[in-house]
């Protein structure tokens, strides 16, 4: 699950109104991967599991699914909400209200549209670092290849892509156990390698040690990168 930021005060607000009179314990807004992109209150984590065995990509707007005092229903194409009340009686009504109200939460398609767009880039400027990577090691460029390549691995993981990520920063690894590179750019894959495995002390540890050796615009991408993934994980903590 991964958190992606909203506004906070305009989509959670519409999300309230349209639920009715009864204030709700806690909101989580995810997508249909179940990539979680917001949460107001509290929603324990043991509930997030429980509606991940739902397929929100299977299931059509205003579907519902319910347990206990909480329901999930699909809000957008993209979008899923789960809701949690007080007691059960007052989940069933606020759930009736935001079903009949279903249309109303228009104010989710901007942040889709914005996450798909930045996600979008990310991911295209990580294929682009893998391009010239492929190009300087059949130069025989190997450092700078391997640095491309834990570049591309740090683009994914701000697109949020974690496998790509990690296979990238494992490819950077290999290629430096292959090439005999043990001097930062071998640092450089490590810290990627730790970010995707949610090692972050370490992985900022290693960062340090080297940010130094990269320029300006790399700095930036790592450095978004691991604050990004230091969300993650105490948005994570906050679940559970």
């Amino acid at each position: 699950m991964v958190r992606k930021r909203l506004d906070d005060d305009q989509v959670f607000k519409i999300i309230e109104i349209n639920l009715g009179k009864w204030k709700p314990q806690g909101i989580a807004i995810l997508d249909v991967n179940f990539r979680v992109w917001g949460v107001k209150g509290e929603i324990p984590n043991n509930v997030i599991n429980f509606y991940e065995k739902f397929s929100l990509s299977h299931m059509h707007i205003g579907d519902m699914v319910s347990n206990n005092n909480t329901f999930m229903i699909k809000a957008t194409e993209k979008t899923g909400i789960i809701v949690a009340m007080k007691d059960n009686h007052l989940a069933m009504l606020s759930a009736i209200n935001l079903k009949g109200r279903i249309n109303a939460l228009t104010a989710l398609y901007e942040p889709e549209k914005s996450v798909e767009a930045e996600a979008e880039e990310k991911i295209r400027d990580a294929e682009a670092c893998l391009r010239v990577a492929e190009m300087f090691l059949k130069e025989g460029v190997n450092e700078a290849a391997s640095d491309l390549t834990t570049l591309s691995g740090f683009h994914y993981l701000l697109a949020n892509m974690i496998e790509n990520a990690r296979m990238q920063s494992n490819r950077a690894l290999e290629l430096c156990r292959e090439k005999g590179i043990t001097n930062y750019h071998q640092t450089f894959a490590l810290s990627c390698s730790e970010a995707c495995n949610n090692n972050l002390k370490e992985a900022v540890e290693h960062w340090e040690q080297v940010q130094d050796k990269y320029t300006p615009q790399e700095k930036d991408l790592v450095n978004e990168a691991l604050k990004e993934a230091k969300e993650r994980d105490s948005f994570r903590r906050r679940l559970t």
